[in-house]
């Protein structure tokens, strides 16, 4: 499943209830970014990262079911953190498509890429006869 939001394949959004397209998350090179519109910031997390987050809403929406805790949030709120989370893990799966760089087999095969320069010895670079 492909996530598409907004007309923008491969993007997501989640914000506050008055702003809820405020942060932007997106995966690109193995990692997801974020931009937030309000305080014009960026950043990047790492998939391991970004899981812990997801796993530590989920718990938090688990934990609002408890008898003890209910009300915590409203309906339409319990709703939207759940589609995020949703949406969040297929991002996951896009960047670990693209090749997670904490893998060692990853940073071998990019280092592998890197284009190689070689500085010649000035003595070789003219065409002199020995």
């Amino acid at each position: 499943m492909a996530v598409l939001i907004g007309n923008e394949h491969g993007v997501v959004y989640f914000g506050t209830r008055e702003k809820p397209r405020a942060v932007r998350w997106w995966a690109d090179r193995g990692q997801l970014h974020w931009e937030d519109s309000r305080t014009n910031g960026y950043g990047t997390v790492a998939v391991k990262e970004f899981l812990m987050r997801l796993q530590a809403i989920n718990d938090m929406l688990s934990n609002g079911n408890r008898k003890a805790n209910e009300g915590m949030m409203h309906a339409d709120e319990v709703e939207r953190h759940m589609r995020f989370v949703e949406q969040a893990l297929e991002l996951v799966k896009k960047a670990k498509e693209q090749g997670v760089p904490e893998d060692p087999l990853v940073r071998k095969h990019k280092a592998q890429e890197r284009p190689l320069t070689m500085v010649m010895p000035s003595c070789l670079s003219k065409a002199q006869d020995f």
